[in-house]
């Protein structure tokens, strides 16, 4: 029996066909588009990416082609995981580990300065974490 696997799928257009990739344009809707306030909301939600999608030679693609890419949605939870959660627990654990021990404002600036070496790692090894956060044709 096949497993179902859930994927978040979008439609763009293509930009460019690489050896090694191919660029979709994909325009982001935000969530909140249709708020009464977003005229006035500094939300960056919205607006046009360009992404990277692994060719396939199953899926013939010309430039100027509308094609569905597709992620795995479990990527995308991995990408909020170390983007967003894992820097803020490092941050909170090293106020809260070293506010007992020097000024507020050192403490601080610290804890700031302790996401230069985790977001430096992070795009180190960006060719490695690609392998994990793949988009393909749909």
């Amino acid at each position: 029996m096949k497993e179902k696997v859930d994927c978040v799928i979008k439609s763009g257009v293509v930009e460019s066909i690489g050896d090694d990739y191919i660029k979709v344009r994909i325009h982001n809707e935000s969530a909140c588009s249709m708020c009464y306030s977003k005229g006035v909301c500094t939300s960056l939600g919205s607006g046009e990416r360009t992404i990277e999608v692994e060719p396939d030679n199953r899926h013939p693609v010309k430039q100027g082609d509308t094609v569905d890419i597709q992620m795995v949605s479990t990527s995308g939870f991995m990408a909020v995981l170390f983007g967003y959660v894992l820097p803020f627990v490092l941050l909170l654990g090293t106020l809260l580990a070293v506010s007992n021990f020097m000024s507020e404002v050192l403490a601080a600036l610290l804890s700031i300065g302790i996401l230069i070496p985790y977001y430096l790692l992070l795009y180190l090894f960006k060719n490695k974490m690609r392998r994990y956060f793949r988009f393909t044709l749909a």
